[in-house]
């Protein structure tokens, strides 16, 4: 069953388990759901016994209109990246954050099997559409991000193992810079530079999609789980500082009556991850944040969920922002609210 042939799904994935050893031949009674796992992965939880797993297998191909095919391997890139968030959450005693661990990793089959957050845990994405805007869930998360990228920075072995940027090229910057660029010819060569900038840059472990979908906020314990970083590379901070941020200045323009809420929600992320890092790199997260804001509105993979007028407020702030020069959170925020207020 462990070759490339074999294709995830509620169906395969108890009898792999079986396979693997994970799930006692037995006679364990198993269930098994689809949890869709966006654009770019299969993703199956099979409950067995008191046990629950979450099984992820890459698509070739990801779903979504347009043609966007990525390497497979990616998500043994997610794998060795949970392992080393999970490193560093431990080292830096962060006790109320939790990464999903690995319990099996196949490099024929290409599907890694994770644990599963509790049932009490939902998004933070959910929330925020639901207009439950949490200043205290962001707090969480600047910090457990400055605190992440300060302290990888210094490791040599993290380096070593995520010098390959290709699961970030292919699913970051072509989707989105040179896609993106192609299309606003008139702000192309800015973006083309950004482009270059990012993948340039050597400095730290990067998420790669550390967005409110890949968070679990579990009100029952208080914690929050990270999860899905198959884009995880060796680069630029502000990529992850811009990508949380972007996707919380688009939720201000889109849920109603929450602008400063989730205004609010952005700085208090971005002034706890100051804190936390100790580095400047708020004129590179602005840069990057008008690429990413028009890019999810233009570019390969657009934001699903939001209405032709709501593109509108988006693509107008982020052109001013590439053409005019934006280079503070501050000045992000007074466009929001002049554009979309």
């Amino acid at each position: 069953m462990s070759d490339q042939s074999f294709t995830l799904s509620p169906a395969t994935a108890p009898a792999y388990l079986r396979e693997q050893g994970l799930v006692d031949e037995s006679g364990t009674e198993t269930s098994a759901v689809s949890l869709g796992g966006g654009v770019s992965n299969r993703v199956v939880r099979v409950d067995a016994g008191d046990r629950s797993f979450v099984l992820k297998q890459p698509r070739p191909n990801l779903a979504v209109e347009e043609d966007w095919p990525a390497d497979v391997s990616r998500v043994h890139n997610e794998a060795a990246a949970a392992r080393a968030y999970a490193a560093v959450v431990e080292a830096a005693g962060l006790e109320n954050v939790r990464v999903p661990a690995v319990f099996g990793e196949d490099e024929d089959a290409h599907v890694v099997v994770f644990g599963c957050a509790p049932d009490s845990a939902t998004t933070w994405k959910r929330e925020l559409l639901e207009g439950r805007v949490d200043a205290d869930v962001a707090r969480s998360l600047g910090r457990l991000l400055g605190t992440v990228h300060r302290r990888a920075s210094a490791d040599e072995a993290l380096r070593e193992r995520f010098a390959d940027p290709t699961p970030f090229d292919q699913l970051r910057v072509d989707p989105y810079h040179r896609t993106t660029a192609e299309r606003h010819p008139e702000v192309g060569e800015r973006i083309r530079a950004e482009a270059e900038r990012v993948l340039a840059a050597d400095r730290t472990l990067v998420h790669g999609d550390y967005s409110p979908k890949n968070v679990l906020v579990d009100r029952e314990s208080g914690r929050r789980w990270i999860l899905d970083p198959e884009v995880a590379h060796w680069g630029d901070p502000a990529f992850d500082t811009a990508f949380v941020l972007n996707h919380l200045f688009i939720k201000s323009v889109h849920v109603d009556g929450r602008l400063d809420a989730c205004i609010d929600a952005a700085r208090t992320l971005w002034s706890a991850y100051c804190e936390a890092s100790g580095w400047d790199v708020e004129r590179e997260t602005v840069r990057e944040l008008a690429v990413l804001m028009l890019a999810r509105v233009d570019g390969t993979s657009p934001v699903g969920y939001l209405d032709a007028g709501e593109d509108d407020l988006l693509r107008e702030i982020s052109l001013r922002a590439l053409r005019e020069g934006t280079g503070t959170v501050d000045e992000v925020v007074a466009l929001v609210r002049e554009v979309a207020g």
